[in-house]
């Protein structure tokens, strides 16, 4: 976890936090002295990137050609290196002034108006298309990685929000963003509250690269495990229908239940914390009672899964679903992991579904709980197998939704670091700013 012992005085225990944030809670604050704010065209320049007229479809080239950055490739991470539009080098030649450099910064003008990002070095010379507002940074008042940051606080985004023009399509303009004001500290400070903000960055991005790694993993140990090739290879499997191992109770609300819905990524989830509101009938005596490790066969198109969803609950206490939904018991809790494992994957779940599912007028999907039971899968029928799958796939998933959670601790607190420092309520010590009076 970053260090946190930045500030003047040094203070970071939780009370002396709570003490500060008391202190300038509501009121607006008197910036810092050395600190001004000022409008953007007094400490950079902003340029429109070039207009319809100018640059053609007929100008892109399939390759061999220079990246055009557009508003899909704006993160707040940097820019995105996938599926970028390349030009000519000839359009490039024509076009020079529409060129980027490291440390310009490149900010949408329509649409999303609010989204930003930072040009790296090995971004230098790329292009930025007509839907894009370029900055260019005076090096002598700003430091990029510092305005960068600050134009992805809370408050500033709410500002550019409340300044485009236009109503479904929301837009701006280089005087619109010229004129709005930033706050700026002295150059050295700029540079050491975005060198620290930056240690967030690496935490976050180093946890999501994990992240992704074990997904990936996981992704490969269950194609592996059901590739239909390795068929009779492993000891204890058999293809058997799943109504021989899935038992419909068809048990039914008793009137205490909570209603739940489910999710790609979450399984089963109370419906009100993942939806926001209720969208139960008044009367929920018809609906289906779920118990903990229970199989839950959503029969409604959702995203990757067009066919439906089919989920485990792991909720300890038994809940209710819609009554559209397909509720079953598998002969053993760690057999029902194997089976939300094999349904997890948008291909497999297609390949078992697609075959006996019949598609309505309304792309309604038209399929029994009595058909879905009836296709044979080839699974694992000894006890020690399904707890050898059950257990790697449990510790994965377990793993990978904790690191989710550091992840998005790291998120919260570098947002609450941002919008203080940003705005001068929390200060770093003068050693540190010294440090960058040099360089």
């Amino acid at each position: 976890m970053p260090e946190r012992n930045f500030w003047k005085g040094g203070n970071t225990n939780e009370q002396g936090w709570t003490k500060l944030l008391g202190e300038i809670g509501g009121g607006r604050m008197k910036l810092p002295d050395g600190w001004e704010k000022i409008k953007i065209k007094n400490a950079a320049t902003v340029k429109t990137g070039p207009f319809g007229a100018q640059l053609h479809q007929s100008d892109y080239v399939a390759e061999n050609g220079t990246p055009i950055i557009t508003v899909e490739h704006l993160s707040e991470r940097g820019l995105i290196h996938e599926n970028l539009p390349l030009v000519s080098d000839i359009d490039k030649k024509r076009l020079k002034q529409y060129i980027v450099s490291e440390n310009d910064i490149v900010f949408s003008r329509v649409g999303s108006v609010d989204r930003s990002s930072l040009v790296a070095k090995d971004e230098d010379g790329w292009m930025f298309s007509g839907r894009l507002l370029r900055i260019q940074p005076d090096k002598t008042k700003i430091n990029s990685p510092y305005l960068i940051h600050f134009f992805h606080t809370n408050k500033f985004r709410h500002r550019i929000r409340s300044l485009a023009v236009g109503g479904t399509m929301p837009s701006l303009n280089t005087a619109i963003l010229s004129n709005v004001k930033i706050v700026l500290p002295p150059l050295p400070e700029q540079k050491a509250i975005a060198d620290l903000l930056s240690t967030w960055d690496e935490a976050i991005e180093k946890t999501e690269r994990l992240i992704q790694a074990k997904e990936r993993q996981l992704d490969a140990y269950g194609r592996e495990l059901f590739n239909r090739k390795n068929e009779m290879k492993y000891k204890g499997w058999k293809k058997i229908a799943l109504e021989d191992i899935l038992t419909e109770h068809k048990d039914k609300s008793e009137g205490t239940e909570e209603v739940y819905s489910v999710s790609v990524h979450k399984g089963l989830v109370n419906q009100v914390e993942h939806l926001g509101r209720s969208f139960s009938a008044a009367n929920t005596d018809h609906y289906n009672k779920v118990h903990y490790g229970d199989i839950v066969y959503t029969k409604s198109p959702t995203g990757d899964f067009p066919l439906g969803i089919v989920k485990q609950s792991h909720t300890k206490k038994d809940v209710i679903v819609s009554p559209l939904y397909g509720v079953f018991t598998p002969a053993s809790f760690s057999l029902g992991v194997v089976i939300d494992f094999y349904f997890s994957s948008p291909t497999r779940a297609r390949n078992y579904l697609f075959p006996i599912i019949q598609k309505g007028a309304k792309n309604t999907i038209a399929i029994t709980n009595k058909t879905f039971l009836s296709k044979k899968l080839y699974l694992p029928l000894d006890e020690e197998a399904q707890n050898v799958i059950s257990d790697y796939v449990t510790t994965s998933k377990k793993e990978i939704n904790l690191l989710k959670q550091l992840a998005e601790k790291y998120k919260t607190q570098k947002r609450g670091l941002m919008q203080k420092m940003l705005k001068g309520e929390w200060r770093m010590k003068e050693e540190i700013i010294k440090q960058y009076c040099e360089t």
